[in-house]
């Protein structure tokens, strides 16, 4: 998982703007069967908060499913989940929260109910 952490990071550090101090950054995953999804922002050392260039993120999506499937074959430490934030400081520490979004997953539901 640490490979994985460090490539999310990395990918984070090349999008935001160069030679800008920051007091943490936050990359907000989606991740369905089949589809991965990100925005983010991060926060100036003046307080401002600011997106992050999503268009030029490169982090290969299938980092996001191999991390789901490294928590999942640890039942005990991790839980279910469709959302997550990783939130990288100055540091080079980060947290990562790991969510679950029943509406999200009752939205994907009803989708794919419909189109059988």
């Amino acid at each position: 998982m640490n490979e994985i952490f460090n490539k999310i990071a990395a990918a984070i550090l090349d999008v935001l703007p160069r030679n800008r101090a920051f007091k943490y950054t936050t990359l907000k995953i989606k991740r369905l069967k089949g589809n991965v999804g990100f925005t983010g922002y991060f926060v100036s050392d003046n307080g401002i908060r600011e997106s992050l260039d999503i268009w030029n993120f490169a982090l290969e999506t299938d980092e996001i499913h191999k991390l789901y499937e490294l928590t999942q074959s640890q039942p005990l430490q991790h839980k279910d989940w469709n959302r997550a934030k990783f939130t990288l400081y100055p540091d080079g520490k980060f947290d990562m929260e790991y969510i679950w979004d029943q509406e999200l997953q009752d939205k994907v539901d009803k989708y794919n109910s419909s189109s059988e």
